[in-house]
């Protein structure tokens, strides 16, 4: 997989590549380091509840979650192939109120940000 993220002066950005760039239907998210809450390394879910409704983007269980879906009415941004394999960042004063994206080394990434956000 080839998405990305970097930290580029006080934000964030989530790159999304290949595939993933498509079904999600962005090709990248870029959020102010000020509006992140948290980060997370739990494995993300499949599991999506009766009253998750998929705005734009796409979800097959088990082999792909992209893109924008509405979960007990907050907006949530998804790229997932492995959930375990997903950070996932909490978001405060943002359209979505998390991304959880998948990345090659999760605590290493979730460390950056942790650094940058200073929590």
């Amino acid at each position: 997989m080839e998405n990305k993220v970097q930290i580029v002066d006080n934000n964030i950005i989530f790159s999304i590549s290949g595939a993933d760039r498509f079904l999600s239907i962005k090709s990248r998210l870029v959020i102010p380091t000020d509006h992140v809450v948290s980060v997370s390394t739990e494995n993300a879910k499949w599991w999506s509840t009766p009253a998750e409704l998929k705005i734009g983007g796409a979800r097959l269980p088990f082999v792909v979650k992209d893109g924008r879906f509405i979960s007990k009415g907050k907006l949530y941004f998804y790229v997932m192939h492995d959930p375990t394999k997903c950070i996932t960042v909490n978001l405060n004063n943002e359209r979505y109120s998390a991304i959880i994206f998948q990345v090659d080394d999760k605590e290493a990434v979730a460390k950056k940000i942790r650094a940058k956000i200073k929590v």
